[in-house]
């Protein structure tokens, strides 16, 4: 009797898994559609604006939102909504092209466009909120460009932190920056070599269903790694429960230095973090 109720309890939960997933791929093919569908929106750059200063310095701190392969600013429009709701005051976006540029050269580009919100605003450091490629473009600010000094946080979204098999279907479009996202690349070697700056703090988001960065590709050693469970690689970009716990994640930043788990913030922000990303 005791093994038939152990087997009926395994053919729930693997129902409910498989249940889960198939919501999960739906979600991913909806998502999908709002953002061809927004896509038109921000194929050009926006001006750099920012609100009064609040003296608060966990809003103050500028965000740069750094896209993925492929896509554009609008992408971000789950999450600016969520930072500006939450009270930040000066939320950026940088436009760049993969077809035409590869990770060093984007990087440097990024780096420009931080340095000319810094000027703008009068920060000493940016937050930086990449998804996909854009993450890996904003560890090669930090990593390769001496970028350290001027960044406070960085956040990596579904970005391929160890490459991903996926990037030999990207080559078709973008040969060059593509190949830098393949395990065992340059780029990926490079920037693996060696510990991040603990001057930062690094979080990184993964998901247990994306089928172009795997899981254990887009988390990062030596960072918060938080699983964003049941989301696709576009769907994540625009749940709201993530962009919550990326606005948690970057308020943390600025009164807890050098975090290398997620147990190691305040309370609060674990809490906040456990429910919105679904670790």
């Amino acid at each position: 009797m005791f093994a038939a109720e152990t087997s009926s309890v395994g053919a729930i939960a693997t129902a409910l898994r498989r249940r889960d997933t198939y919501l999960g791929h739906a979600r991913e093919a909806a998502n999908l559609a709002k953002c061809v569908a927004s896509y038109p929106k921000g194929v050009f750059e926006r001006a750099i604006t920012f609100g009064p200063a609040t003296g608060d310095g966990s809003h103050d701190t500028p965000v740069l939102l750094v896209h993925g392969f492929g896509h554009n600013r609008s992408a971000w429009f789950v999450l600016e909504r969520e930072l500006r709701n939450a009270g930040f005051t000066c939320v950026q976006t940088f436009n760049y092209n993969p077809f035409r540029h590869d990770v060093p050269e984007i990087a440097a580009r990024l780096k420009a466009r931080v340095e000319l919100v810094r000027a703008v605003s009068g920060a000493e450091k940016v937050h930086l909120v990449g998804h996909s490629l854009g993450g890996v473009v904003s560890r090669w600010l930090v990593q390769e460009l001496d970028g350290a000094g001027m960044v406070e946080s960085v956040v990596t979204v579904a970005s391929p932190n160890l490459g991903t098999p996926a990037a030999h279907l990207a080559q078709l479009v973008g040969r060059r920056t593509a190949r830098q996202l393949l395990p065992g690349s340059d780029v990926v070697q490079r920037l693996n070599a060696k510990p991040l700056p603990s001057s930062i703090r690094w979080v990184a988001y993964y998901s247990n269903l994306d089928l172009l960065v795997p899981g254990d590709s887009a988390k990062l050693p030596g960072a918060s790694n938080l699983l964003a469970k049941d989301h696709g690689h576009v769907s994540i970009l625009l749940s709201r429960k993530v962009a919550r716990s990326i606005v948690h994640q970057l308020e943390a930043s600025e009164s807890v230095r050098g975090i290398g788990t997620a147990r190691s913030a305040a309370p609060k922000y674990e809490l906040a973090v456990d429910a919105a990303a679904g670790s």
